[in-house]
Formats: C-alpha cells, sequence, structure tokens
C-alpha cells in the first residue's frame, strides 16, 4: 500500500558532516504522532539534492499530506535580515555554523546551501506540483535570518502548540507569523511526561548521539542568552518526570542501542535534585548512560556535592561556558564569580573525575573591558599541560542581534539593549556587527572576529603538537559517514517500497 505522510519536517545536522541529527525536528514529529497525524522527518539536508528530495516527494506526498516543514536551527547565519533585499551570504567560519566551516565538504547542490543562497523556491515548487494544498512553514532559532524563505508560515519559538493549532483550526485565518505561544506554555499539554521517539525512517544507530531534553528552562538569566524560558525557579515546572526519562532512555536502547545522549538543557546541573534523579535513572538502567551536556561552573563551586553526582549520573564529557575570566566581562555576562575560586573548582573537578569526564571551555572575544591582553592570558592559561580543561577549548565572536520591527526571535538582554551594555550598532543591514568605546582594544565585532581567529588558530596549533592529554573524550566522537550511502538511498528504498 503507498504510505503518505500528514506532515514532513525537514533539518540539518548540527555537526555535519559527522552524524548527529536535529533534534526540533524530531520532537515536534513524536507531539505531532501523539494527536494521530503520521509525520516523515528528514535528517542532514547539507547533503540532499534536487533529485533526491524528488524522490522523497514523489513517494512521501499524498493527498492527505497537509505540512512541510524546514528548520532554521542548523542552517548558516546571514548578514541580511530585511525580507526585501538579496541575503548576503560568504562561506566563511564566521558566517557558517560549526560544522559547516570546512567548504571543502560542503554540498553547492543542497538544500541547505540553496536555502542560505535566497534560492529555495525551487524545492517548494516541487512540493507545491504534488499537492498544491500543502502548507510551507519555516520555524527554529534562525528564522529572523531567513525572511526571504518561500514560506506560507513562519513559526516563532517552541511550536508543539502552534502546529497542533495549524493543522487542527484549517478554517481559521492565520497570520504569516505564528507566535500566539511562542514558549509553548498557553496550556498543560504533558511537558513533564512527553517523550521524543523515533521511527524505521529514521534509520537510528547504535552508535550515534541522539539529543534529550530533560528540563525546559533554566534558573539562570545570563544577559547574551535569547533562549525564552531562562530565569524560571519551579523545577518541578519544566522538569520531566523520573518515570518517563527512564522509559524513554531504556525504549531507545531496546530498539536501537542507544547509549549516548547529547542533552540540549539549557544547563543540566541547575539543581542536585535534577542530578540525584539522573544517578538514580542511571543506576536503573541495563547500560551505561553517556551523557554530553552544558554544565554551569559555579554551581559546582557552591554544591561540592555536584563532584560525585555529575559522573553518577552518566555525564561523560560537559561543555562550560566560562566566557571570560576577567572581572567586568564576567559580571556582564552572568559568570561573575571570581576567577580564582572558578579556576579552582575546575581543578577539583580534575582531581575528582580524572579521564571518567572530559571538559570544553567556551569564552567570549568583545565583552565590555575585556581587552587582548586579558584573553591571550586566558589562551597561555589553557595550554598549560596542567589544565583542567582537557577536551577543547574555543573562542566565540560575541553576536549582537537587536529586536527589529519584523523579528519572530525573543532576544536577549543584550539584544535588547545594546547601549546598556555599551554598545552600538550603527549599521541596521548588519546589525551583528557591533562597535563600542570602553578603552580596550576591542572597539568592533571585526576586532572580536579577528582575535578570535587568532585565539583558537594558537590554541588548535599548539594543542596539536602535543600528545593528547586526554585519550578517552567521547563529546563529538561520532565518526563521519555518507549520508548518501548510509542514509538517504535507504530511505528512498523504504518509500518505494511501501509503494
Amino acid at each position: 500500500m503507498h504510505q503518505t505522510f500528514d506532515v514532513i519536517m525537514v533539518g540539518d545536522s548540527p555537526t555535519y558532516p559527522n552524524w548527529s541529527r536535529s533534534y526540533g525536528t524530531h520532537r515536534l514529529a513524536s507531539h505531532l504522532r501523539l494527536h494521530g497525524f503520521s509525520v516523515l522527518v528528514i535528517d542532514f539536508c547539507s547533503a540532499m539534492d534536487l533529485q533526491i528530495w524528488q524522490s522523497i516527494c514523489d513517494s512521501a506526498i499524498g493527498e492527505n499530506t497537509q505540512l512541510v516543514g524546514f528548520s532554521t536551527t542548523w542552517l548558516p547565519y546571514r548578514t541580511t535580515f530585511s525580507s526585501t533585499n538579496k541575503p548576503e551570504v560568504t562561506l566563511d567560519p564566521h558566517n557558517w555554523i560549526s560544522g559547516h566551516n570546512n567548504n571543502d565538504i560542503f554540498d553547492r547542490n543542497s538544500f541547505t546551501f540553496h536555502a542560505a543562497t535566497g534560492n529555495a523556491k525551487s524545492w517548494i515548487d516541487i512540493v507545491k506540483e504534488k499537492n498544491k494544498k500543502i502548507k510551507i512553514v519555516l520555524g527554529g532559532s534562525r528564522l529572523d535570518h531567513y525572511l526571504d524563505f518561500p514560506a506560507d508560515y513562519f513559526v516563532s519559538g517552541l511550536g508543539e502548540n502552534q502546529l497542533i493549532d495549524l493543522l487542527t483550526q484549517p478554517k481559521r485565518i492565520w497570520p504569516t507569523i505564528i507566535k500566539h505561544d511562542v514558549n509553548s506554555n498557553i496550556r498543560d499539554w504533558g511537558w513533564t511526561s512527553s517523550t521524543t521517539s523515533y521511527t524505521e525512517h529514521d534509520q537510528i544507530t547504535p552508535d550515534e548521539i541522539l539529543s534529550l531534553e530533560i528540563a525546559r528552562g533554566c534558573k539562570f538569566k545570563c544577559s547574551f542568552c535569547s533562549y525564552p524560558l531562562i530565569g524560571q525557579k519551579d523545577i518541578a515546572a519544566y522538569l520531566k518526570t523520573e518515570e518517563t526519562l527512564y522509559h524513554e532512555v531504556l525504549d531507545n536502547y531496546n530498539a536501537w542501542g542507544t547509549t549516548k545522549y547529547f542533552v540540549v538543557d539549557d544547563t543540566l546541573n541547575d539543581s542536585i535534585e535534577k542530578l540525584e534523579m539522573l544517578a538514580r535513572i542511571n543506576q536503573r538502567l541495563p547500560f551505561d548512560l553517556q551523557l554530553h551536556c552544558y554544565l554551569r561552573l559555579d554551581i559546582i563551586a557552591t554544591q561540592s556535592k555536584q563532584l560525585e553526582l555529575i559522573p553518577a549520573s552518566g555525564i561523560v564529557s560537559g561543555l562550560i561556558g566560562i566566557e571570560s575570566f576577567h572581572p567586568v566581562a564576567s559580571k556582564v555576562s552572568g559568570k561573575g564569580m571570581d576567577s580564582s575560586r572558578r579556576k579552582h573548582t575546575l581543578y577539583a573537578m580534575r582531581d575528582a573525575w580524572g579521564d571518567r569526564v572530559s571538559l570544553t571551555g567556551s569564552f567570549i572575544v568583545g565583552l565590555p573591558g575585556e581587552d587582548s591582553v586579558s584573553l591571550k592570558n586566558e589562551l597561555t592559561w589553557l595550554l598549560k599541560k596542567d589544565c583542567p580543561i582537557n577536551n577543547h577549548a574555543s573562542f566565540t565572536t560575541l553576536i549582537i542581534n537587536p529586536p527589529r520591527p519584523d523579528s519572530y526571535i525573543i532576544g536577549s538582554e543584550l539584544d535588547k539593549n545594546p547601549q546598556a551594555f555599551g554598545y552600538e550598532t550603527p549599521d541596521p543591514t548588519n546589525p551583528t556587527h557591533w562597535t563600542k568605546d570602553d578603552g580596550t582594544d576591542i572597539n568592533s565585532f571585526f576586532d572580536a572576529q579577528k582575535l578570535s581567529d587568532e585565539l583558537n588558530r594558537q590554541y588548535g596549533f599548539i594543542k596539536s603538537l602535543r600528545q593528547k592529554q586526554y585519550q578517552g573524550h567521547v563529546e563529538y566522537e561520532n565518526v563521519q559517514k555518507d549520508p548518501i550511502k548510509e542514509y538517504f538511498n535507504p530511505l528512498v528504498h523504504m518509500l518505494n517500497k511501501n509503494n
């Protein structure tokens, strides 16, 4: 029997060409299936060309197909925000997300390339030729960068409730911009008992790292953070139940052999209760969890019990947003604990965990008050042989996205009021290209960008000359695979087999 789908969703890979999935599309697909919709998710659109897309649409689209959605979350950043201007897109590391900065592996025939360069119409034409009634929907965290995309609707924020409403209220007159529930919390739709699941079409393999959402929200409210559900205090309102999480990871293990997850929570260790729950779950499972996550350093400094709970919870690698050790910059970023105490905690973590947990540190270049000398001192510390950041470190240029009249995305405090932090954004067509005058030698986005390049090059070069200090790190251990041979060809075969 010919199987077609009510909904098709397309997402990119956060670490392409590594084998890594776009979480948001699978989360929404799982939610829609609970409401009776059949959903096909397409991953790795960095490797999908028009011929493959045509083959998928020929088999998967039918009269029942109501919606085809595309996620912007792992598409490239773009420099033009107006829907009336042609985007300026260059293939360089500052304009493309991590994983897309190797031009040699990037397929210029792919959906991702065409979307980034403003040429997605031919892809949408294929959909409309199959069924002109289909709604084309664009969502994801980089929605503002793709206002020229030929979509019927743009869904802002977390989409569970909004997509259900769009699909179940066909006679309602919908605005082009759908943002009536950007936080997906208008009503209790069952977040704490929700799970994300996969189907045979996803072709999950035991060696890959899936995504796991344990809590939707964060206690903290950092000035540069643009996530919508920050500053929450009631952990019971945003933490999944223990039984829900236990059965989600157990079901994935039984179905696909999955043991590894990247936890997409804003901060995994924001409470002792969450870590204790994970430790209990890990003890109950017939396998050892391997969790990769975001950790907040100052919490570990004030809650020493976390030194024991973090490895017991199954955490094997953590990304720590250090941002800066400079006193002024640290305070502005929301990480104002004294640098000596934070460094002392990092060494305590290394001593307590040894090789059981690998640590990656991230720093922001361009924060107020910090000059190049301070940042180079941080690089010197990172390159010490006994540095507890034993996996990797990176320096990222500060990006400011001030709100615009046509903006769909909720910005951070820094985005909303850059002047309060000492920044100006003089070019409305390139709002990320900020300037500041704080007495340092980093007075513009371009100064910060140049220094970020230099620091990352020096760090990578010197680290490559040394024997790896940590032999067991697993943060991005997913091997590179060929998405055409190992994903798209089998997917097309499965879809055709159902015809």
